[in-house]
């Protein structure tokens, strides 16, 4: 049974079970539909003779002539709700011609009614001036539309007829949906919204907005949004961009009703009428304060850890040996049998690649070079580990494989952490100047390169098997292997880590041994910081750039002659 409110305008809300998911369904034609049309049912026709003569009377000429005029779709009824007459907005909502029409019953027009729908009609006529009906209209091919239907009596020559105004309200439903559920969407806002007018006055604001800066809505006058600001210069600047049709944008300093206050990203944009003139402005605020706190903390904390890191690079490069051992070792540098030269370049504030050179005796030198994986100060703390190990392995400094042995060893013991891996990759080299005989060792690291001066020739140094110890810190009781070799005076050993050969280019190629080898070879003639130098420009110019992506440790040794048993 219809709703029915008694008024004198009384308004009866039809629902149908197509209302429910096709109400605000644009996909639903106005005029057409792709299904077949289903015809009406057969209707009896109870209006005989006498329904004939209405037809006639209603059809005269001037009432059809307003009828054609009115912009609504115009059904009229009998008071019993047979159709008599109709307008042409009609045929076109509904898909009748006249003469189908005139064998209908009003509520063959509106889905969910039934005959008491006349009854309740008529009653109500005779206490108000006219009915509105919020239905769902049914055209022929069974298609819906929502409509508002304005009924009234209609009188003419005595006899009392039904108007039916009928309109179409599909794109009013759709827009008053829209502003719902716009308005729930800025109900429900995270952000502050607020309308105000030309001059900031308030007119509208979110309960986002109420909280924000606590706004007394019942405050009368309205209070100005532009009050709250903590620079009120900024209000002239926001206002002269919104007449100026623009938004403005940036972050704001506000007070709130507590007195604290508040740091806000915040867009004023304008607020137009139907003519495109400003009228007013849309703010919208979103509450940053917790992100400026924590951005303020954080830059706080980055510039302290520069500050460390500052320290921390002062401390490692003071690890970096300047003076080299000399031999014989009351000579000054230039009289020694030995030359020495280094690069290092940490990619980083820190690095975790390190090299020491120490006399084991008055006739023999060794050279440690080591690259801790990673970077950055964990790698950093390591390599300081591994300078303070050297000193403690002072007895071992004569045997390279027992040397690293126990480092490994001890270096297992202080880096073994469950869900953590650290390791270090390491070569360690004795030269008896006396002889040129060389021992060494290592443990996963590139074996240095044995550059022949007179020939120019490069090669890399061999191990006396074909596999490779690992890397120290991995496997503790690892016991590394000796090899011997001798070089001749006038020959120089590089000594490298795999930031040199691992530099990559712009296609993804990395340097290499190869070109290492190439590089050495090329500038042979070069004392050793000139040979040095010369592989690092090499290097840069194959990669395009000058900054390197991982540690860059190279150390060179040439022996400039052996070393006299009168002076050992």
């Amino acid at each position: 049974m219809p709703n029915t409110k008694f008024s004198s305008t009384m308004r009866i809300d039809l629902t149908s079970d197509a209302e429910e998911g096709i109400e605000m369904d644009s996909s639903i034609p106005l005029q057409t539909s792709a299904k077949t049309p289903a015809p009406p049912p057969a209707l009896s026709d109870p209006r005989g003779e006498a329904a004939g003569d209405l037809c006639e009377i209603v059809g005269s000429a001037d009432f059809r002539e307003l009828l054609q005029s009115v912009y609504d779709a115009a059904v009229i009824t009998s008071t019993a709700g047979n159709v008599i007459r109709v307008n042409r907005r009609a045929e076109q909502f509904f898909n009748y011609n006249v003469a189908r029409f005139c064998q209908l019953h009003i509520t063959d027009l509106l889905a969910g009614s039934d005959e008491s729908l006349i009854q309740t009609i008529g009653e109500s006529l005779k206490d108000d001036r006219f009915i509105l009906i919020q239905a769902y209209c049914m055209r022929s091919d069974r298609t819906t539309f929502p409509a508002e239907v304005s009924v009234n009596m209609l009188r003419i020559s005595e006899r009392d007829y039904i108007s039916f105004f009928i309109r179409d309200v599909t794109l009013r439903r759709e827009a008053e949906e829209r502003l719902r559920t716009g308005h729930a969407a800025i109900q429900n806002s995270g952000n502050g919204i607020a309308v105000t007018g030309e001059d900031a006055r308030l007119q509208y604001c979110n309960p986002a907005m109420r909280t924000l800066l606590g706004i007394d809505t019942g405050q009368k006058p309205s209070p100005q949004i532009t009050a709250f600001l903590s620079n009120p210069r900024l209000a002239d600047t926001i206002q002269d961009t919104v007449r100026r049709g623009e938004t403005w944008r940036g972050e704001l300093e506000m007070g709130c009703a507590s007195g604290e206050s508040l740091f806000l990203q915040a867009s004023v944009a304008p607020n137009v009428d139907a003519d495109g003139a400003v009228i007013g402005m849309v703010w919208s605020l979103l509450d940053v304060s917790d992100q400026k706190r924590i951005m303020h903390e954080l830059i706080e904390h980055n510039a302290q850890l520069a500050e460390d890191l500052n320290l921390a690079n002062e401390f490692q490069l003071a690890f970096i040996q300047r003076d080299y051992p000399v031999f014989p070792p009351e000579v000054d540098a230039t009289a020694s049998v030995l030359e020495f030269g280094h690069v290092y370049i940490p990619s980083g504030a820190v690095g975790g690649d390190f090299f020491e050179i120490f006399a084991v005796s008055e006739s023999r030198v060794g050279i440690f070079i080591s690259d801790v994986m990673g970077h950055g100060v964990r790698s950093a703390l390591i390599v300081a580990t591994i300078r303070g190990l050297i000193e403690e392995l002072g007895p071992f400094r004569y045997d390279p494989a027992a040397f690293l042995s126990h480092m490994n060893s001890d270096l297992c013991r202080i880096v073994s952490n469950p869900g953590q891996t650290m390791f270090v990759t390491a070569f360690y080299m004795v030269l008896d100047l006396l002889s040129g005989n060389i021992t060494y060792a290592g443990g996963g690291h590139p074996f240095p390169v044995l550059l022949k001066t007179h020939s120019h020739q490069a090669a890399f140094l061999q191990s006396s098997t074909a596999s490779i110890d690992p890397a120290l810190g991995l496997f503790p009781g690892t016991v590394y292997r000796q090899n011997i070799s001798r070089i001749e005076p006038g020959d120089t050993i590089v000594f490298f880590t795999d930031g040199i050969v691992e530099a990559e280019n712009g296609e993804n190629d990395s340097f290499d041994n190869a070109r290492l080898q190439a590089s050495l070879s090329r500038h042979a003639r070069l004392d050793v910081t000139g040979v040095l130098e010369a592989l690092v420009q090499d290097v840069r110019t194959f990669c395009g750039r000058k900054r390197f992506d991982d540690d860059v440790c190279l150390v060179g040794m040439n022996l400039r002659r052996l070393l006299s048993t009168t002076g050992a």
